[in-house]
């Protein structure tokens, strides 16, 4: 027989759903679904079918981190000092530092680049094979938008 997630009245008209807790020793062994509070390691952890995966964890919080830069239409090297910020007040700066170029997500002016062919990254640098055109002021048509940590949505 199966167990049931149950609701504790609270008082004051409120419930909360109790999740069995349990240490790592006296876990169970495991069906795809189950839920429980592991005591030994204070966090909650789901059974995926496989292994028990915790979920409560500030590690595996899933953040992405967005930089916005403008092109002048002759820099190709945006990062490390080298580039616009978007209201051209300072150097860009890559907020994360990425390792690889499967980690981050480039777009110019709202176009996908493709990493190897459209940029490169080193050294905290992206290079691109040819220089964004100038922001238009206007419409930002032409705004350098870097998505960081995608590497964390696997995790």
């Amino acid at each position: 027989m199966g167990r049931f997630v149950k609701n504790q009245e609270l008082g004051q008209g409120g419930t909360a759903v109790e999740i069995p807790q349990v240490s790592t020793a006296n876990r169970p062994s495991g069906q795809n679904g189950q839920i429980i509070y592991n005591t030994t390691t204070s966090t909650y952890q789901v059974y995926n079918g496989a292994q028990w995966y915790n979920v409560s964890e500030a590690s595996r919080e899933k953040t992405l981190t967005i930089d916005k830069f403008q092109g002048d239409g002759t820099t190709v090297v945006f990062g490390g000092g080298s580039g616009n910020t978007l209201d051209g007040s300072t150097a860009a700066t890559l907020s994360v530092s990425p390792s690889s170029s499967s980690d981050i997500v480039v777009f110019v002016g709202g176009v996908y680049q493709v990493p190897e062919t459209n940029y490169t990254l080193s050294g905290g640098q992206i290079t691109f094979g040819s220089a964004p055109p100038a922001n238009d002021g206007a419409t930002n048509g032409h705004i350098i938008t870097v998505i960081h940590n995608l590497h964390k949505l696997g995790e």
